[in-house]
Order: structure tokens, then sequence, then C-alpha cells
């Protein structure tokens, strides 16, 4: 899976004062894209963007430390066309000479030529920015936040309001079939990946994550599940995720009836299952344990 970057080791321990040296890699985000050099997938160095200013170390992988670029926001109310447009360099200025570009941290996934340490680095990378930029002001007072000396936390030097990192808790459904002995594969209607998958869906509040697997079982699919059982877990930090993998048995009824969310959602006997093109997600590997033990599981 993503994480398994065997034999690198990430070490996400926090550290505000590890000043930067000018070979340490920074990631520039801007909205869903991030900044790479043009001769293959590299980031930019301290050196390369000519200043160490408003940079937050983020993790270290081996002996390499990584560290965000702050972009500031330009400050001007948004209309609607506004928050559905794509963001420009006007948006988030940074110097970007020629032999840089911005490319969407999603479509790494699809290039070949970029280790699996290297897209789990970045990935971990988008997670926290994603949370630093929505961050920068106090939910509960809205006076601006700074960085705590001690931990990886936003304070509010106003009221005191302390803002950890977003991990959002999520499942991963293996519908079994024990009777037929075949595995539920689904896909998303109206996603630009087009991956066999497994159901999914967010923790609600106040919510078990068996109780988490069983609603999310029946709304999308219309079927009733026992025998939860728990498999593996996932960070997954393109949307601040925690997954949880689970398989389940159906009962009663194997009619599927969709709900919109998704757009297939088939019964499949192992040798059926094709998976999915890498080994990134605790989806595929859900779906390959289930192919490769016949479905013992």
């Amino acid at each position: 899976m993503i994480q398994d970057i065997y034999p690198h080791k990430f070490y996400n321990s926090y550290d505000l004062r590890k000043a930067p040296s000018e070979n340490d890699p920074v990631f520039v985000f801007r909205g869903d894209r991030v900044l790479v050099k043009k001769n293959g997938f590299s980031l930019p160095s301290v050196k390369d963007l000519h200043s160490a200013d408003d940079l937050i170390y983020l993790f270290r992988i081996d002996c390499d430390s990584y560290y965000l670029k702050q972009l500031e926001f330009k400050e001007k109310a948004l209309t609607e066309n506004d928050i559905y447009r794509e963001e420009t360099d006007a948006d988030h200025p940074v110097a970007v000479n020629d032999d840089m570009e911005f490319i969407r941290v999603q479509f790494l996934r699809e290039e070949k030529s970029v280790e699996k340490w290297r897209y789990f680095a970045t990935v971990c990378a988008f997670h926290l920015y994603q949370w630093y930029q929505g961050s920068r002001f106090c939910g509960r007072c809205g006076a601006p936040t700074v960085h705590s000396e001690k931990e990886r936390c936003m304070i509010c030097p106003k009221c005191g309001n302390h803002i950890y990192p977003k991990i959002v808790p999520a499942v991963i459904v293996g519908v079994v079939d024990p009777v037929d002995n075949r595995l539920l594969v689904t896909r998303y209607a109206n996603r630009s990946i087009h991956y066999d998958a497994l159901i999914a869906g967010f923790t609600e509040f106040g919510e078990t994550l068996e109780e988490n697997v069983v609603r999310e079982v029946k709304e999308e699919t219309g079927l009733a599940v026992t025998n939860i059982r728990y498999y593996k877990s996932q960070p997954w930090g393109m949307v601040s995720d925690i997954l949880m993998g689970f398989y389940c048995d159906v009962t009663g009824s194997r009619e599927v009836t969709l709900d919109g969310e998704l757009g297939s959602a088939v019964w499949l006997s192992p040798d059926e299952i094709k998976g999915q093109p890498d080994d990134m997600s605790l989806t595929n590997e859900m779906m390959m344990v289930f192919k490769e033990k016949n479905g013992r599981v």
C-alpha cells in the first residue's frame, strides 16, 4: 500500500525550530497542484526557491528533511464563480522558472516514473498543507493563529483554542457472499479515475466503525450485512483520511439497489477479480487478498 515504503523510513515527529539547509526539498502547493522540476519527479530545493522564508518543517524520510512553503492568499470576498474557478499563479504567487511546473497531485498515481515513497511523501505533505491552509484563523473567535512551539498544532493567542491536524475516519468494506464465494466490486459514478473499488464512506459522529459499515452498505447498495471483521488500516492524505478496512458477509437478498453514488456494483468470483493497476490502496489489497485466498477472508 502507499505507506509501505521499505527500505525507506518515514519520521513524522514535529520540530518547529529545525532550520532548513539550501539542499532540503520543499513542497509548494497551489490548490490541488504541486510544484516539481520538469526533468522527472523531483522537488525544488530551498536554493531553487532563493529563499528560506515562510518554510514549515513537515517530516523526514531517511535523512532528508522536507518543508512546506506557506504562500499568502489574496484577501478578497469570494463569489460563487471564484469558488468554482481554477486557481492561478496570481492567487498564490511564487517564483517559478522554466524548469519547474505545477502538476496535479492526483495524477502522480498514474505517473509510473514516480516511486511509491515519493508519492507517499507528496500525499502526506498535501494532507498537512490542506490543514495549515484551513487553520490560519481560529474557528472559535476568528483571530489569526500561531504555531505551537511544542507540538504540531495551531494555537489561537486570543482565546487559547488548540487546532490539531484533521484526520478523518472512514471505512472500506469488502462485502462477501459466503454461499456463492463472491465479492461485491464497485465503481463510482462521475469520477475521473475509473478503478474497480469497494464500498467506502466516512464515519458519522456518534457512530461506531461497525455501524458505519452496516450503514454505508445499506445506503449504497440496499444490502444487509453481518459477521463484520476488521482487516487493516491505511492513511490516505488526499482527503485527510485514516481508512479502516473490514470484510463482512451479506445476509438476505443479494440483489443490489444503487443509490446514485455508485455507477455499478457487481458480484465477482475470485477468478473474475482484476484489481487496480497499482498496489497503492487498501481497497486493492483487500480485493487481491480475496482473490488470492479464494474467498477465505
